[in-house]
């Protein structure tokens, strides 16, 4: 990969209301790519059923209820009740990806997600690769997904940016400071342990380990599981919940047993 200076280098010139659309377009689908390449070991692995179930249950219960309600408005809108998904796959996917696309949302009566806004897609998937790689069970704080941010290797880029390649940034507050993304991937953790993506302990779960690379692709209008991209009508018309591919052993899948006294 190019470092990170592919989620920004789209051309030259001063950017314009559409240049920086397409910048963020153009971040998210090479974060898309980023997952698929940097997280192989995750890929065509099937669903936890059972812990889906439940997580998809408990959402459904309690969606006119805090986080619920705010992740669901973020998620289908005004009216989520009417528009969310029936399949329990999709509804959780469509859920734990909103968080990435809240440039999209602040301002809709959910000033509790705010401060994930100014997370990056670089942001989002060097935490989510980082955190993956960790293994199932691995305990998770928000200074652990800073730095796994900071320190994905596949972010990492020997060059400085072009001066045209900072002019498309579409971010354009700049890089945030560790304690402005620590902020933001705390409310983010909060809403991972409603929907069942880490538990109450904050180890990262089963269902976490496979579903957040697939609900962020999913955000972005990718899929994680297959190599062609995917149009947002195709995406919302799939019938979810059976994933390809053998059930991995847990050596695979990185998971360990839970830390002990905790």
């Amino acid at each position: 990969m190019g470092g990170e200076q592919g989620f920004y280098d789209v051309g030259g010139g001063a950017p314009g209301p559409d240049d920086l659309s397409l910048a963020w377009d153009a971040a998210e689908r090479y974060a898309v790519t980023l997952l698929r390449e940097a997280l192989p070991q995750a890929q065509a692995v099937p669903v936890p059923a059972e812990e889906l179930a439940v997580a998809a249950a408990r959402f459904r219960s309690a969606v006119r209820k805090w986080p619920y309600r705010q992740l669901a408005r973020a998620a289908w809108g005004q009216r989520p009740r009417k528009r969310s998904p029936a399949d329990d796959a999709d509804l959780w996917l469509d859920a734990a990806g909103a968080m990435a696309t809240m440039r999209r949302h602040v301002g809709v009566d959910s000033p509790s997600l705010e401060p994930v806004a100014l997370l990056r897609p670089a942001d989002w998937a060097g935490a989510v690769i980082g955190l993956v790689r960790s293994g199932v069970n691995t305990t998770v704080t928000a200074g652990d997904l800073v730095r796994y941010a900071r320190q994905c290797p596949e972010l990492m880029s020997t060059e400085e940016p072009a001066e045209e390649a900072e002019a498309y940034d579409p971010f354009a507050g700049g890089v945030a400071d560790d304690e402005s993304l620590g902020r933001g991937f705390e409310v983010a953790l909060l809403f991972w342990e409603a929907i069942g993506a880490v538990s109450e302990q904050r180890w990262l779960t089963r269902l976490g380990w496979w579903g957040l690379p697939r609900a962020l692709a999913r955000a972005w209008n990718g899929d994680f599981d297959r190599t062609a991209w995917v149009s947002t009508a195709e995406l919302g018309g799939h019938g979810g919940g059976s994933w390809p591919g053998r059930a991995p052993s847990l050596a695979e899948l990185g998971i360990r047993e839970p830390p002990v006294g905790t």
